[in-house]
């Protein structure tokens, strides 16, 4: 229940930031926002290719993370039989998630560079509008002399992957006013950062599925268990950076198109100390998983294997 209701809020959640990414079930007239539609308001254009991509890489994140962990334990030869029943069960899923989010990565790239080109071009530091766009592979973006410096160029990519066709113009930052554009150098970055990682998962995922299918001795082997221990932050991490992205690469935009950030800063008073109670929330929360996480596993041995515990430690 507490997994269901947790990717619930997620959800709600994502749905609430499509909603600042394509703001629709209202009309701004004069200032006044007019003829409210909630349910059109979060069913906008942007919510199913978000919420499709978060919920996937939340599976991946928590899979692989969890399948570290029990990879952990065995490394440590501690009840082995419960942890290796667990690690396949939560590697499985990581690893099926990690294979679907590039699909659903597409699709949100392509909603983004249909809604938000201005986006896209800070993700790809695509600075000028050209036809068979590359795809620009690591590099630094340089602002200044409009280039990427160390970049890899994979000619036409882009334009593949934004549009289906090798041929398609995409917009660059130089079609875009300078008070419009997002920052790039971050939003480039936590936009490497978050494909890097994924493609780091599938490359572990493969690895799981040829070990489940024909190599099973390698789930005894130390280097393909140390392999997951490795990941227990990456899923995290690329989470991390894909807010990043969708975040910083809206600006200066609070609600795209409509509302700038500066204008939705409050000048109230005492702002502050709601921001330091959510965060004393959250930060007891992960206090208290980290304890029952803890206590669950400790108790492994009582309610579990502890009659086979000769036998596993033997294996």
């Amino acid at each position: 229940m507490v997994g269901v209701s947790g990717l619930a809020s997620g959800i709600l959640v994502v749905a609430a930031n499509a909603w600042m990414n394509s703001p629709s079930g209202f009309d701004y007239v004069n200032g006044e926002y007019l003829n409210i539609d909630p349910i059109k308001a979060m069913f906008n254009k942007a919510w199913f290719s978000q919420a499709l991509h978060m919920s996937i890489a939340a599976f991946a994140a928590t899979g692989f993370a969890v399948a570290g962990l029990h990879a952990y334990m065995i490394l440590r030869k501690k009840n082995i039989e419960f942890h290796t029943k667990d690690f396949r069960i939560a590697a499985f899923f990581g690893a099926i998630a990690a294979l679907l989010q590039p699909l659903s990565g597409d699709i949100s790239a392509k909603d983004v560079a249909k809604r938000q080109p201005a986006k896209l071009a800070a993700m790809e530091a695509h600075f000028k509008t050209q036809k068979a766009a590359p795809l620009i592979i690591g590099g630094i973006p340089n602002e200044k002399t409009q280039t990427v410096d160390y970049a890899l160029e994979l000619p036409g990519m882009l334009s593949f992957l934004a549009h289906g066709n090798f041929e398609q113009e995409v917009k660059g930052l130089d079609s875009f006013p300078k008070k419009d554009q997002p920052p790039v150098m971050i939003t480039h970055f936590a936009f490497q950062i978050m494909v890097g990682l994924g493609m780091l998962m599938m490359v572990v995922a493969v690895l799981y599925f040829i070990a489940r299918i024909k190599m099973h001795k390698w789930f005894k082997k130390r280097w393909f268990l140390k392999f997951f221990v490795a990941c227990v932050p990456v899923g995290f991490i690329a989470l991390e950076a894909g807010w990043t992205v969708t975040e910083v690469g809206r600006q200066p935009w609070i609600i795209h198109g409509v509302m700038r950030t500066a204008d939705a800063v409050t000048p109230m008073p005492g702002i502050a100390y709601s921001f330091y109670l959510f965060t004393a929330v959250y930060i007891s929360l992960s206090l208290v998983v980290i304890f029952l996480l803890h206590r669950q596993i400790k108790m492994v041995p009582e309610i579990y294997d502890i009659a086979n515990k000769p036998q596993a430690d033997k294996n």
